[in-house]
């Protein structure tokens, strides 16, 4: 169940509230009981209450805060058992969260759009994968006692006429791990929450005819990152530049649409599929 309210309480002042209420119910029924009867059923609730405030203090700006609870099951794939057997992993529980945000947006006609925010993110029982040491290949999850993500994003759109605009965006990311101890009884307080980079930058342009046909190009830097809990394993980071041309139409009721692309152009090597917490080094 969800309900929201947003209500006005000056031409400028804006409130919002909203409330959820979330019932998750797991059933599995084995059917294969030769080997041990492996049913089971598991059951999540969770009330999430948020508020936030809107301020507009110009005519095409404005300030905001809110905060937010947020509820997380498992997924059926992150519930498998680790040992291997059938059923439910039961030691695992549901993520829950605590988010604080605020921000600004605005713009300047319709030629720039901006928007900035800053948040903080305190998660009970993160859910973490690791690969099963017996069974390669195979990934299973573990809650994390809590954890912090903290970061900024900053976003902007610069139409310097009806055919060319540009845009970027930006963030930055330090999310760790304030209390967790891993399988083996690690302790791994104040490691980088892995395969999170601390900086992500994407920019890209784009001009486009009367006639309909357009080019983009699009430049993505990807800071570095860690590959395990450790923080022992470091990804290097890169940046990868694409290219498109393409042609738009809109002909009546149909609309018409061919484009044609390279990806990293400049050909440069690095890691696309990062196995988190692998086992025997597998990382990539």
């Amino acid at each position: 169940m969800f309900a929201r309210n947003e209500m006005e309480l000056t031409d400028d002042l804006r409130w919002i509230l909203g409330l959820r209420y979330d019932e998750v119910r797991f059933e599995v029924d084995d059917r294969f009981p030769a080997d041990g009867d492996d049913s089971g059923v598991l059951s999540f609730e969770a009330l999430s209450p948020s508020a936030g405030l809107s301020y507009r203090v110009a005519p095409e700006m404005h300030v905001y805060a809110s905060v937010a609870y947020a509820f997380e099951t498992p997924t059926t794939t992150e519930f498998a058992n680790p040992s291997g057997a059938g059923g439910f992993n039961t030691s695992l529980d549901s993520q829950t969260a605590r988010n604080l945000e605020i921000g600004i947006k605005g713009g300047a006609g319709r030629r720039l759009t901006y928007d900035l925010a800053l948040f903080h993110i305190a998660v009970d029982d993160q859910l973490v994968p690791f690969e099963i040491p017996a069974s390669p290949g195979r990934f299973a999850f573990i809650n994390a006692g809590k954890s912090t993500h903290r970061g900024i994003e900053l976003g902007a759109r610069l139409s310097l006429n009806e055919a060319w605009s540009a845009g970027a965006a930006y963030t930055y990311s330090d999310f760790r791990f304030d209390r967790f101890r891993d399988q083996a009884g690690t302790s791994l307080d104040g490691n980088r929450i892995p395969g999170i980079p601390g900086h992500l930058l994407n920019l890209d342009t784009r001009y486009a005819w009367p006639s309909g046909a357009f080019v983009a190009a699009n430049a993505r830097f990807t800071g570095s990152f860690f590959a395990d809990n450790g923080n022992t394993v470091r990804v290097p980071g890169h940046a990868v530049f694409d290219l498109r041309a393409g042609y738009e139409r809109q002909v009546k009721s149909w609309r018409f649409n061919a484009h044609a692309g390279i990806n990293n152009v400049l050909d440069r090597d690095y890691n696309a599929n990062v196995r988190i917490n692998a086992t025997g080094g597998r990382f990539f």
